[in-house]
């Protein structure tokens, strides 16, 4: 395959990557503006009520029991980890076969 074909395929994960992650924001409740008890209401909240990383992306909330309940979606981070390995692999690819022309 062509190098170039190698990038459009790269670009094309890297905008997959970003797509699952924005969905992930929008799902797991972090552009919401509404209180904690609009999207953790199934039990009383611990302490410290909420927590969150950007990656991986979670957003969990911290019941009294000890337990956590994650807000985003369980398909996003192994997605979103798949698309990024996708894309290095295919620059990769995309430098391999640019130095077979040569």
């Amino acid at each position: 395959m062509s190098p170039r074909r190698w990038v459009a395929m790269s670009c094309m994960a890297l905008l997959t990557a970003a797509a699952i992650y924005v969905h992930a924001l929008w799902s797991g409740e972090f552009a919401t503006l509404l209180p904690l008890d609009e999207y953790c209401t199934s039990r009383p909240l611990g302490s410290p009520y909420v927590s969150w990383t950007w990656f991986p992306i979670r957003h969990l909330c911290h019941w009294e029991d000890g337990t956590t309940t994650d807000l985003v979606p369980a398909y996003v981070n192994p997605i979103l980890v798949t698309s990024l390995v996708g894309a290095v692999l295919c620059m990769v690819m995309a430098v391999r076969a640019r130095r077979r022309e040569r």
